[in-house]
């Protein structure tokens, strides 16, 4: 029960990490400005140690655990809402979340999971590249993987977990099957990172 506990509480903080750069993302009209600051996001999840859906799917302790990457899942929902209905009562904000909302729920699904994999590889980048790397280079690794999942307008379940909250997306059928394609698509992303790191890795 205190592991589960200490779980659920540590995936609520990293939600509420990614919705701040969420925020910052929708705050800024210039989007390369938006796409770096979003990365504090991922950097306080890195430097924490809070537990987000997107940084354990490409990990092999929790690929095989699935009931606790659906725990995350889940904190993280919370945690990301949460930020999300707070930033709503901004009206700059809620009118640049509803943008980027149409745009997401515009897209076909098939075009979402591809999109979530995208993403799945960026951060994957970030955040094996800050438990690898050394010195400035882990740091440079969180904040460009970070960046090109932006500016690409590649899909992170749990910020778009905050963008549909922050707009206050009230189709539930719609919201559901958005989040379950990311979901599979990053849930995909990280498996083909975790199987291709694992079979290039020296001695593997």
């Amino acid at each position: 029960m205190k592991e589960f506990k200490g779980m659920l509480l540590r995936s609520i903080c990293a939600g509420a990490a990614i919705a701040l750069g969420g925020t910052v993302f929708l705050a800024c009209e210039n989007r390369v400005v938006g796409a770096f600051l979003f990365s504090v996001g991922l950097l306080t999840v890195l430097v924490f140690g809070f537990d987000l859906f997107t940084g354990k799917a490409c990990n092999e302790a929790f690929i095989k655990k699935p009931q606790k990457l659906a725990l995350i899942w889940l904190g993280n929902l919370i945690g990301a809402v949460l930020f999300g209905l707070a930033v709503s009562t901004h009206a700059n904000l809620f009118a640049a979340a509803q943008t980027v909302v149409t745009a997401k729920l515009a897209k076909p699904f098939y075009i979402v999971i591809i999109d979530a994999v995208i993403c799945e590889f960026c951060i994957a980048i970030g955040v094996r590249g800050y438990a690898k790397a050394e010195g400035f280079g882990k740091y440079l690794a969180v904040v460009l993987g970070v960046m090109v999942f932006i500016l690409c307008g590649a899909e992170h379940v749990v910020a778009d977990m905050f963008y549909l909250a922050a707009a206050r997306a009230s189709d539930i059928a719609d919201i559901a099957l958005f989040l379950l394609w990311a979901t599979i698509g990053n849930t995909l992303g990280g498996i083909v990172w975790w199987l291709a790191e694992s079979r290039t890795a020296p001695g593997a």
